[in-house]
């Protein structure tokens, strides 16, 4: 099974401790890089991705996983320079499609 981190900031060459290959990207993708993160993506089984590198190739490989049979396991990672992602945000969208209706958050109670 391949792993793979893939990210712009030094942080993600941690992730080589766990065993993954560490593929270093720029912080913004030309044409042909976008092109070998997507590949790399397709060829793993598991990726963590930073959230920039991620929103920059996320259309693209939201098109192409409609297409694949069995997609890669792709977690999305805060950078070092942005603490948060938009993760969270696309799934809501995507559910919220799947079944029809705009869901509401619940709230937890304390």
């Amino acid at each position: 099974m391949s792993v793979v981190a893939i990210g712009s900031t030094p942080t993600i060459d941690s992730m080589r401790l766990l065993g993954f290959e560490v593929v270093m990207v720029p912080e913004k993708l030309s044409e042909s890089v976008e092109e070998e993160v997507i590949s790399r993506v397709v060829e793993s089984r598991v990726v963590i991705i930073e959230e920039p590198v991620y929103s920059q190739v996320s259309g693209k490989l939201r098109r192409l996983f409609t297409f694949l049979r069995e997609p890669p396991l792709l977690v999305v990672v805060p950078s070092m320079k942005q603490p948060s992602t938009r993760r969270l945000e696309e799934l809501y969208q995507l559910l919220s499609y799947a079944v029809g209706v705009r869901l509401r958050w619940a709230k937890k109670e304390e």
